[in-house]
């Protein structure tokens, strides 16, 4: 009766030297084995995190953009620069899965698929208060600032108008710009705003974090829930003056 045999990893390299493929082939055999200690890696937060060139992140968001929209544009202006750098656990994520924030969630126009794809990449890279104040900073920032400002190389149209949403949401910030700019949703000059604004919010997430590995980031903001006593954003009468909820205080 021939008796099944139990091989480890250590046993196929001895054996496949005994063999004769040598040190190298045993070395090449590890890449066809299974490595549960990888996935056990991923699972350990926060990943290991190298400074990023905000230039780079920005191209990278910006034509990601047009392959699969916002979310998927800003995660994969900061994540591929860190396969590229670290590998794993990076290479085991697949940002594809991030594509049905376009839109502000498929269409529905809530928050900005940009900011969506920023939260998902700190949420690996930094410990989670740290995480929780720059996303605050990027919502803001996101919120204060005249988008677009990144200018492409290889523009795919002319985008010459700047908005302010004076909110996180796609639909105010979309809507404002459409309406400045006398534009259509499914206009190239829209789409390419959107693929700019993607840029511009990779290389802002980008550079906090950079801030952060030096030991520089600091922020006094205030979250919206300890302001008002519920979970906000700071502009809800701009839509809805009659309908806010009341707050239990």
């Amino acid at each position: 009766m021939i008796k099944e045999k139990k091989l480890s990893r250590r046993d196929l390299i001895l054996d496949a030297g005994k063999v004769g493929i040598g040190a190298v082939g045993a070395a090449g055999l590890l890449n066809f084995i299974p490595k549960p200690a990888m996935a056990k890696e991923a699972q350990q937060l926060p990943w290991p995190y190298e400074k990023l060139d905000p230039e780079e992140v920005g191209k990278i968001a910006y034509d990601g953009w047009y392959k699969a929209f916002c979310s998927y544009g800003v995660a994969t202006g900061l994540l591929t620069p860190l396969q590229k750098k670290i590998g794993e656990p990076y290479t085991l994520l697949p940002i594809e899965g991030l594509r049905l924030g376009e839109g502000g969630l498929v269409g529905w126009g809530t928050l900005c698929g940009s900011l969506l794809g920023a939260t998902v990449a700190v949420g690996f890279i930094a410990p989670y208060d740290a995480g929780k104040q720059i996303m605050n900073e990027m919502l803001q920032w996101y919120s204060d600032t005249q988008l677009p400002i990144y200018k492409p190389a290889n523009p795919k149209a002319t985008v010459a108008v700047q908005t302010t949403s004076n909110s996180p949401l796609c639909h105010l910030s979309v809507g404002k710009w459409c309406q400045k700019a006398g534009k259509s949703l499914g206009s190239p000059e829209r789409k390419d705003r959107c693929a700019r604004l993607t840029a511009d919010v990779a290389m802002k997430t980008a550079m906090l974090l950079n801030d952060w590995k030096d030991g520089k980031f600091k922020s006094t903001l205030k979250h919206p829930s300890a302001i008002y006593g519920i979970t906000a954003q700071h502009n809800c009468n701009e839509c809805h003056p009659n309908k806010i909820p009341d707050v239990i205080k």
